[in-house]
């Protein structure tokens, strides 16, 4: 028996000896948290003008509008309309919608749709930065633009979150 522990021990040690990290961890941050509000500041999110059921998220990709999940069509999402909504922050009263962005690798810019209902529609245009690091691959959002004005940047002083405001 104590033949036996003592092998185990050494194939355990053996096997655990390993000097080469690997570099399997990948960041992806590709996602906005969206607020609309009409002119006098209300949030008008999942009301009876802009229910939540109608909206949906496209991506642009080679020129095709395909929608969220295209390249996992079998997957099970927890997310599977491109967005959720809710409480994101304690300091916004009202839901937002978290909107996970286009981050196809094969578009210099990735375009996502947001289709709030059949006649509206606004356009997230993003860049990324995108690389290997010391833990793996990363792909990190640098900046916003929303109907080709840019709201958001990552290098701007004072910005510490990915909220954006969409007024109607």
């Amino acid at each position: 028996m104590k033949k036996i522990f003592i092998l185990a021990a050494v194939i355990l040690y053996i096997s655990c000896n390993n000097d080469v990290e690997s570099k399997q961890a990948t960041l992806i941050s590709a996602n906005i948290n969206v607020y609309l509000k009409n002119s006098a500041g209300e949030n008008i999110l999942n009301t009876d003008k802009y229910p939540e059921n109608n909206i949906s998220i496209k991506y642009l990709i080679a020129g095709k509008e395909l929608g969220y999940g295209y390249d996992t069509p079998s997957a099970i999402l927890d997310n599977p309309k491109g967005f959720f909504l809710g409480i994101l922050s304690e300091n916004e009263t009202g839901k937002g919608m978290r909107v996970f962005l286009n981050s196809d690798a094969s578009e210099e810019y990735p375009i996502t749709y947001i289709h709030w209902n059949s006649i509206e529609t606004d356009i997230i245009k993003t860049k990324y930065k995108r690389g290997n690091g010391n833990d793996g691959t990363y792909v990190i959002l640098e900046k916003v633009w929303l109907n080709d004005v840019l709201v958001w940047e990552v290098e701007k002083q004072g910005q510490t979150n990915n909220n954006i405001t969409i007024v109607k």
